[in-house]
């Protein structure tokens, strides 16, 4: 198997584990990789867009740039911030769900040289550590994200159950 970024039928998460060591998550709903008990959702981006970028994990996020064949390493209170600015999210109404970012706007997360993925890893997770009132924030938006589906499951149900049609 070929690892340079450009091989051919590599996805980023095989190039991720190759660079960094990393572990799978255990569960996939979670993220894609554990580096020292820090879950990271690693995803490739073709051209300039990032497509289903949930900041509500409140995860690192790492994106393999097919396109300029760069790597970028995005601390999780920075994905936060970028997605606060959407007005709606990629197929919901909450951004913080699931969102589109940019690679243009992420830049300054750039990692250089894959061999420095893993602490860059670190680092931006320590970062994101720094932020427990955004961290909290996405709990709560979780919380309320989980309890509003089951809301309207039910009031659906009842209604469908109740219907003559």
């Amino acid at each position: 198997m070929t690892m340079g970024i450009s091989g051919a039928g590599d996805s980023a998460e095989d190039q991720f584990f190759y660079y960094t060591n990393a572990q799978k998550t255990d569960r996939a709903a979670a993220g894609d990789a554990v580096i020292d008990g820090h879950i990271v959702e690693v995803k490739k981006a073709s051209s300039v867009t990032i497509n289903q970028v949930r900041a509500v994990k409140y995860i690192t996020l790492v994106v393999l740039d097919t396109k300029r064949s760069k790597w970028f390493v995005v601390p999780p209170d920075e994905v936060v911030r970028l997605v606060a600015k959407k007005n709606r999210g990629q197929h919901t109404e909450n951004p913080f769900e699931s969102a589109t970012l940019s690679t243009n706007n992420i830049l300054n997360c750039e990692v250089t040289d894959p061999t420095k993925l893993r602490t860059a890893v670190i680092d931006a997770a320590q970062q994101g550590e720094n932020s427990p009132k955004l961290k909290k924030a996405m709990e709560e938006v979780k919380r309320k994200a989980v309890e509003l589906a089951k809301d309207s499951r039910d009031q659906v149900s009842r209604i469908i159950a109740n219907s003559s049609n």
